[in-house]
C-alpha cells in the first residue's frame, strides 16, 4: 500500500494535490483546529450520489456533527498530465520538487541559541527565508530535530523560535519548508493525485491542512 502525508496551504478554491498517484482514499483536517474538523473521501464513495464528495465530520461543543458532500464540492481524483500555466495555489506539488524550496533551506543559518529551556525557545544566528520556512518547519540542530511552533519576525532575535522540545544550543544541520506541498513552477506537469473542490471545511485560503492519502501498489 502506498500512504503519502504532509501539510498544505488551502487555495479557497479547486485545488489540485499531486501526490504521484490516484488514492483510493483520503483524509484531510486543519491543524490546529479545536473542533477537528476532518473530510474522508474513499473511492468508492462516488458509486452514489449523495456524499460523493466524500463526508465531513466537526466536533461542535464536543457534538459531533456530519456533513455529505456533492462530487462538485468535496474530493475528487485526479489523473495528472495538466501543465501549469500560471503559479497559484490552484497546483501544488510536493516542495521536493520545487528547486528552491527543497532540501535544506538553512541558508546564512549555522548555529541555535537556547534562550529559555523552559519555554523552548531561543533564536538563530541569521534571519529565517520566512517566504520557505517558519512554523511548522523541521530543523535539525546538533543531530537533534524538532519543529518550529511559533516564529517572531525570522527568528534571529532572542527568544524569537520556539521549538516543540528544548534544543540545546549548538550547530544547525538543516531547516526545511514550513509546508510538504506548495505552489508548482510554471510548465510543470502535473502529478497524479486528487483534487480538492470544498472551499468551506478544509480549502480555505491561507489556512494550513493536514492530509493523508492511500493507495495501491
Amino acid at each position: 500500500m502506498k500512504v503519502v502525508h504532509g501539510v498544505f496551504n488551502g487555495a479557497g478554491a479547486a485545488l489540485k494535490l499531486g501526490i504521484g498517484f490516484v488514492p483510493f482514499k483520503v483524509k484531510i483536517w486543519e491543524v490546529g483546529h479545536a473542533n477537528k474538523v476532518t473530510l474522508e473521501w474513499h473511492a468508492d464513495d462516488v458509486r452514489k450520489v449523495t456524499g460523493a464528495g466524500g463526508i465531513v465530520r466537526a466536533g461542535v461543543a464536543n457534538t459531533p456533527s456530519f456533513a455529505l458532500l456533492a462530487v462538485t464540492a468535496g474530493v475528487r481524483a485526479y489523473y495528472g498530465g495538466e501543465q501549469v500555466a500560471a503559479v497559484s495555489a490552484a497546483n501544488q506539488i510536493s516542495v521536493q520538487d520545487i528547486p528552491d524550496k527543497a532540501g535544506n533551506q538553512a541558508g546564512d543559518i549555522t548555529s541555535w541559541k537556547l534562550g529559555s529551556a523552559d519555554n523552548r525557545t531561543g533564536n538563530f544566528n541569521a534571519g529565517l527565508k520566512t517566504a520557505v520556512c517558519g512554523v511548522g518547519s523541521l530543523v535539525e540542530i546538533g543531530g537533534v530535530k524538532a519543529r518550529i511552533l511559533a516564529l517572531t519576525n525570522d527568528g534571529d532575535a532572542a527568544n524569537e523560535v520556539t521549538l516543540d522540545r528544548a534544543v540545546k544550543s549548538g550547530k544547525v544541520n538543516f531547516i526545511g519548508a514550513a509546508l510538504d506541498y506548495d505552489k508548482a513552477p510554471v510548465g510543470t506537469l502535473m502529478p497524479q493525485g486528487f483534487e480538492i473542490l470544498d472551499t468551506t471545511h478544509t480549502n480555505a485560503a491561507n489556512t494550513m491542512y493536514a492530509f493523508e492519502a492511500y493507495g495501491a501498489d
